[in-house]
């Protein structure tokens, strides 16, 4: 008879360690909601998880295959441009549902096969609104050379609607060739080395300038006549903003981008190789400067003359290799847009726009705040 009783016991015992441990975990857990809603992950103004910001677009609209990206909006209606043979457009009613527009160019300009006849695309453009018209900057090179050239464009509109749309090419503006026949691998203006890829126009204060450029030589930057858009000066006066050693097995620095914010200058960058599927490496980075012209500083205080930027974003899921970005603001919020390779898709390249936030120190970042 003592041992139903024992029984008895040791199930009541083992109950109320249940109910004691059930208690326990459901003050845990309500403990850890509390937690991220007062740190401010998964409010409704930040990120619902504490990694990288969602990608907003919808991926079911003609959003693959975007390369380099450059937003802006008139009226209503975002547009983005992109690398393609002929500068592709794509527009938007809310920044999440895109759809495939026509190309800036019907054919090559005539002064770009004059320079690079083997040129066969209209690459990393830049679109800005300025003097009362959208300037958009591109480039393009032999691919995996330093043989490259930028040029503009202009147009009154970007609506294909309106009886002024019509693009007008500027010509050159900037021309990195090789100093030496048969080697494409060392370009520029003797005796400065330069790539003629890459240029952003960043307008303040009645002055514009070009920041361009990527490895060989570093990142650099030129003022531009405010009226023509050309270069200021002749011969050029170039301003380094980074570089990398080329000591790393991955010294590729290339796309800059500048955004203003409070009193510093921000310089966006791209790191590590990109387009090589499953091995792309590319990634965003940063640095700040209080003057435009720099010198310009990752987050722990290194120069990024010396190959340092402050991380902001590589990876996204399966889409991997995050690069060539700027950023866009609208109604107090700024957005990071840029491309990506799905790894689902055989690498094909897909447009990210997502939240940009800032830490209390000031500093970019995509990460819950």
């Amino acid at each position: 008879m003592d041992v139903p009783i024992i029984l008895i016991k040791a199930d009541a015992s083992e109950a109320m360690r249940r109910k004691e441990y059930t208690m326990g975990l459901f003050t845990y857990m309500l403990a850890a909601i509390l937690f991220l809603a007062i740190s401010g992950c998964g409010d409704s103004g930040g990120p619902a998880a504490c990694g990288p910001s969602e990608n907003i677009v919808d991926l079911d609209s003609d959003v693959y295959d975007i390369h380099d990206p450059t937003i802006i909006k008139e009226d209503d209606t975002y547009y983005i441009f992109s690398s393609s043979p002929l500068g592709q457009i794509y527009s938007s009613p809310d920044l999440v549902t895109w759809s495939r527009e026509g190309s800036v160019f019907d054919a090559l300009p005539d002064w770009l096969l004059e320079e690079i006849p083997e040129a066969n695309h209209i690459g990393a453009p830049d679109i800005e609104f300025y003097n009362g018209e959208f300037v958009l900057f591109y480039q393009s090179h032999i691919a995996g050379t330093c043989n490259a050239a930028t040029g503009y464009a202009v147009n009154k509109t970007l609506n294909p609607e309106s009886p002024n749309y019509a693009w007008q090419d500027r010509g050159l503006v900037l021309r990195s060739e090789p100093f030496f026949d048969d080697f494409d691998y060392v370009c520029g203006d003797p005796p400065i080395m330069y790539n003629a890829i890459d240029a952003s126009l960043f307008i303040e204060d009645g002055r514009t300038w070009l920041p361009f450029g990527s490895t060989l030589g570093g990142v650099m930057m030129a003022e531009l006549d405010p009226e023509s858009l050309m270069l200021l000066d002749q011969p050029p006066q170039f301003h380094t903003l980074a570089m990398r050693p080329l000591s790393e097995p991955d010294p590729i620095i290339e796309a800059p981008y500048i955004h203003r914010r409070g009193e510093y200058y921000y310089l966006f960058l791209s790191f590590n190789s990109c387009c090589k599927g499953s091995e792309t490496k590319y990634e965003i980075r940063a640095g700040r400067s209080e003057s435009v012209t720099g010198p310009y500083y990752s987050k722990d205080g290194n120069s990024l003359l010396d190959g340092s930027a402050t991380l902001i974003i590589q990876k996204d899921g399966n889409h991997i290799g995050t690069g060539h970005c700027e950023v866009f603001s609208e109604n107090g919020k700024d957005w990071l847009v840029h491309h990506a390779y799905d790894a689902d898709k055989d690498y094909r390249s897909v447009l990210h726009i997502r939240r940009l936030y800032w830490d209390s120190e000031g500093w970019p970042t995509v990460e819950c705040q």
